[in-house]
């Protein structure tokens, strides 16, 4: 199995920075689905399945550069976009770019032996597993931080954009919680649907 070389790993992370930046900042309907809970600030997350593929297709270094892009990236967003509870979680940057980059980790252990099936089937189960995983990661690490910050440091970088008041300071942790372990169970059942599907035919064309 030819492995891509320097040129082509350095052209494939461009295309998917470019993809990563689309996502959070050209048309963020295509990073973040709204279904239901969009009103307080947080939406299903589909954005670590372009990490998850970018993994996968170009290896799990350059998989965490692309984690860590989209790390800074909504840090960036839930700084200049206050205002509700999802924007108030990410500000913490912890929060924001250490889930991201795990999300590489993660999926690069998956992705090794997926890749080097010889079955379409064995490849297609690798990578159902590599997203369920990529959703399951993401949130685990999101929520763990988001309780490090508000109950351990203390993190309180964005009072001035949302009036935690209204909710209760220690209601707070527990409502976010909440959200994002919901909202983590539909991103789970995309990364099944979405990482086979898009990356089975992506390898063909690079013929690996």
């Amino acid at each position: 199995m030819a492995k891509p070389t320097n040129m082509r790993t350095l052209v494939l992370t461009a295309v998917f920075l470019a993809i990563l930046i689309i996502q959070v900042f050209v048309f963020p309907i295509l990073g973040y689905l709204p279904l239901g809970a969009f009103v307080v600030g947080a939406s299903v997350t589909i954005i670590q399945f372009t990490i998850a593929i970018g993994t996968i297709v170009i290896g799990t270094k350059q998989g965490m550069i692309l984690g860590a892009f989209w790390g800074i990236f909504r840090l960036i967003q839930a700084w200049t976009t206050q205002g509700t509870l999802g924007s108030y979680m990410f500000m913490n940057p912890f929060t924001s770019i250490v889930p991201s980059i795990m999300v590489a980790v993660v999926v690069g252990l998956i992705a090794r032996k997926a890749i080097s099936s010889n079955k379409t089937s064995g490849r297609v189960g690798g990578f159902a597993l590599a997203g369920a995983l990529a959703a399951f990661t993401n949130t685990f690490f999101v929520t763990v931080f988001t309780w490090i910050g508000f109950n351990v440091m203390h993190f309180n970088g964005g009072t001035s954009g949302f009036k935690i008041t209204t909710l209760g300071a220690d209601f707070l942790p527990w409502f976010l919680s909440v959200i994002v372990g919901f909202n983590g169970i539909f991103e789970i059942i995309a990364g099944i649907i979405i990482v086979p599907l898009i990356t089975v035919p992506v390898l063909k064309a690079l013929k690996r």
